[in-house]
């Protein structure tokens, strides 16, 4: 059914999966895809999670730059439907999207390995848990574009981490790792990179019964006990 994300449920919990490898790269065909599927899981009453990865070794390197450049540029650009597409809608409508993502009464999570650079970062940022693996690397390197994240990375990444945290973040625009993305709080666990999905799995699992989003943190702490 779709060009860029692949989706399935097994066992009423659903696995949305970026699927434009190596580097899954989120285009216009992409954001366009991702919004027609949230709409359709917002409805579907039986789903008891959403595990969200990448498909091969990276979770995702984020926008395709040379399409948001032009945007930028206010250059022409259509989507999957021959729509022209506006740079100040494109943002509102991806952000709103994030936000019905977070907005789901059930367990969400990113499932990362590999890079989660800008974008891809920004859309991990609204699932209520991020799993990792040792070797990920994150990044909003926008501003080393001459541009800043623009789908609500800013306030996520200050709400996780702390406002300081999140300038710097941005500002410097520079890559690291898992470890240090653990320390700033913005990954809630780290795992061996082959078990991050089989992970997220067996969390959902143990989680979904009375789920309350609120209380992401009782929840980790019940997993770690």
């Amino acid at each position: 059914m779709y060009n860029t994300i692949s989706f399935s449920i097994t066992n009423n919990i659903g696995s949305l999966v970026l699927d434009q490898p190596p580097s899954n790269k989120m285009t216009l065909e992409f954001f366009s895809e991702f919004g027609q599927i949230m709409e359709k899981i917002q409805k579907m009453k039986d789903l008891r999670g959403l595990v969200i990865s990448g498909q091969g070794r990276h979770f995702s390197a984020g926008a395709d730059l040379s399409q948001l450049l032009s945007l930028v540029k206010n250059e022409s650009q259509v989507d999957s439907s021959g729509k022209q597409v506006e740079l100040a809608a494109f943002l509102d409508k991806n952000y709103h999207t994030f936000l019905s993502m977070e907005a789901l009464e059930i367990p969400v999570i990113s499932a990362i390995r590999g890079v989660c650079l800008g974008s891809a970062l920004e859309l991990a940022l609204f699932s209520h848990f991020r799993f990792c693996g040792e070797d990920s690397v994150f990044a909003l390197p926008e501003t080393t574009y001459n541009l800043i994240p623009g789908i609500g990375g800013i306030s996520r990444a200050s709400k996780t981490c702390g406002k300081a945290r999140a300038m710097e973040m941005v500002l410097r625009g520079n890559a690291f790792p898992a470890s240090d993305a653990f320390e700033y709080g913005l990954v809630d666990r780290i795992v061996p990179k082959k078990q991050i999905v089989e992970s997220a799995v067996g969390f959902i699992q143990k989680i979904s019964s009375g789920y309350i989003k609120e209380k992401s943190k009782l929840y980790l702490k019940q997993l770690a006990g």
